[in-house]
């Protein structure tokens, strides 16, 4: 297994932990949201998911554990699912010290397709994640896999801290507060294994056939999209694109994952009352579209540094520090260009070339 890929599962599986705390703490009324927000990240999760009860009874589970050994009841036990004897060691361990993790195999074949899981207890529930294991690792794997958990240590324990205090607060609109801080903490977390999932899959090739995207739609459907976390933070995005068809040579479910990380970039750098622009200008052989923003900007000595991955430029932001590496990865992948400049008076224009179809 990649260092990559066990840096996911250990996204996954903290993400989950503390989705699984938080139902268990908050209050009746509350749990209905909760099991809401639950269910949805289970079946947003990019690896098989499933959660037992202290006996080893699967309690809940997500599609991609379903389409690995095929739908089954809930109420039913781990072992009885995998018959590994290296299964039943590894619960049998988690339920002792918190923590397990074993290599497997799903069946016995001649293929002898190997998988891993990873369990963490968690308020007496144990949870677990599989990923297909992929043997050997480079430097750059271990080192995001550290930088990723080093980066985790913050969200990690400003959840585990609200949570003790929601325990303990009796104030409903203290409660009500608590709670959304949480579910903006899991949405950073969400967000950062959105995008692993998304390099994870640039890595393997599992990504759409390249096509022709008409860009103007899709720059559109972004713009609408983020309009609405815009207008939570009073800035507003303003689009000087053309109204005919323009295309372009992609992914289209990348290419909106890049305009989506850009706007989102943006916005994080933007105070209130700023405006963002984003222009759509074809030239020769490729279109050029440019997000600018209104923020501090970024001094031209670190502009290399932030495609680094978790660097940021300045720690006024929210975010895990992955928006432009990923961005960049994107725009590598379609023979493209990215680079960055300043935008007068202040702020930063995020310039991305792609080629026409």
């Amino acid at each position: 297994m990649g260092g990559a890929d066990l840096a996911l599962l250990v996204v996954v599986l903290c993400a989950l932990a503390s989705v699984v705390v938080l139902f268990q703490t908050v209050s009746t009324q509350d749990k209905r949201n909760e099991e809401s927000i639950t269910k949805d990240l289970l079946e947003n999760l990019p690896l098989p998911v499933f959660v037992l009860d202290s006996d080893f009874r699967i309690i809940r589970c997500n599609g991609l554990f379903e389409s690995l050994v095929g739908k089954m009841p809930l109420e039913k036990f781990l072992y009885e699912v995998f018959r590994d004897h290296k299964v039943i060691d590894a619960l049998q361990t988690c339920q002792k010290e918190g923590t397990a993790s074993t290599p497997f195999y799903l069946t016995p074949s001649a293929e002898k397709r190997s998988y891993y899981m990873l369990l963490k207890r968690t308020n007496g529930e144990i949870i677990g994640t599989i990923e297909e294991c992929v043997h050997g690792s480079s430097k750059e794997d271990i080192e995001l896999y550290q930088k990723m958990l080093h980066e985790l240590k913050t969200p990690l324990s400003s959840v585990r801290l609200m949570l003790e205090l929601l325990e303990e607060e009796e104030d409903p609109q203290q409660r009500k507060d608590l709670t959304s801080r949480i579910i903006d903490e899991m949405d950073r977390l969400n967000h950062l294994t959105s995008d692993l999932a998304l390099l994870v899959k640039m890595d393997r090739g599992l990504i759409d056939r390249m096509d022709k995207v008409n860009i103007v739609n899709l720059l559109s459907e972004v713009i609408w999209q983020m309009s609405v976390l815009a207008d939570n933070k009073k800035v507003s995005i303003e689009a000087e694109i053309p109204s005919r068809s323009v295309f372009v040579v992609g992914s289209k479910s990348l290419l909106k994952s890049l305009f989506i990380n850009l706007l989102d970039n943006a916005l994080k750098y933007s105070p209130e009352r700023a405006k963002i622009t984003v222009t759509l200008q074809e030239q020769e052989e490729n279109v050029l579209i440019t997000v600018a923003d209104e923020g501090e900007g970024i001094p031209e000595e670190q502009r290399e540094k932030v495609f680094q991955d978790f660097y940021r430029a300045t720690s006024k932001a929210d975010g895990l520090g992955l928006g432009l590496g990923i961005a960049l990865e994107v725009v590598k992948f379609h023979d493209g260009r990215l680079w960055l400049e300043p935008n007068q008076p202040h702020g930063l224009k995020v310039n991305v070339a792609l080629r026409k179809a």
